[in-house]
């Protein structure tokens, strides 16, 4: 009976250690969930600083936020920068959401990836450009990245992102007590 235990326990002790090696995604800690954004807070006042003649638009901030939310909900890759300044999420879109993409139509790629659908009824107008990278994964041909910047950093993608632009929205994806701006320029 002893033998048996002992037995157990290493199975048991093996299945933990398993689990904690394969968990990729937020199931580990505090779950990644989106965070909505208002004109007080710091981290808006810092962006509309930066991009000087921007002002908070709280629509442009709902529908960053459905991007956020639609981000913490996708399978999360593994390769999460070990200085926390990017936040990558990968997913499979078809060729109508690619098309939208390559033509700048953001609204529509993301209505075609479900992006918004059943939270807000979709992006509506194409009015915005998303102030974080979306690239084409190199490893598949039906694959794009979202990368979102840790907040408080202003890549490239965001600085050309708000060229000419007059009012932006902002939300976040919290994963393990970070945030990660998902910013829209319009």
């Amino acid at each position: 009976m002893k033998n048996w235990k002992k037995l157990l326990a290493c199975l048991l002790v093996g299945l933990m250690a398993l689990t904690v090696f394969t968990a990729c995604d937020a199931s580990v800690g505090a779950p990644m969930s989106p965070k909505r954004s208002d004109a007080e807070s710091e981290s808006v006042k810092a962006l509309c600083d930066t991009f000087k003649g921007v002002t908070y638009d709280k629509d442009l901030s709902e529908k960053a936020y459905y991007v956020a939310y639609w981000v913490a909900g996708t399978s999360p890759s593994c390769s999460v920068n070990k200085e926390k300044t990017e936040l990558s999420r990968k997913n499979s879109v078809d060729n109508v959401a690619k098309t939208y993409l390559n033509q700048g139509y953001y609204a529509s790629a993301f209505d075609s990836m479900g992006i918004g659908k059943g939270i807000g009824g979709g992006m509506a107008k194409d009015d915005f450009t998303p102030g974080f990278d979306i690239k084409p994964d190199p490893n598949s041909t039906s694959d794009i990245i979202f990368v979102l910047p840790k907040d408080g950093t202003y890549p490239e993608a965001m600085t050309k992102a708000a060229k000419g632009k007059t009012k932006l929205g902002v939300a976040y994806v919290v994963k393990d007590g970070v945030s990660y701006a998902v910013v829209l320029f319009g």
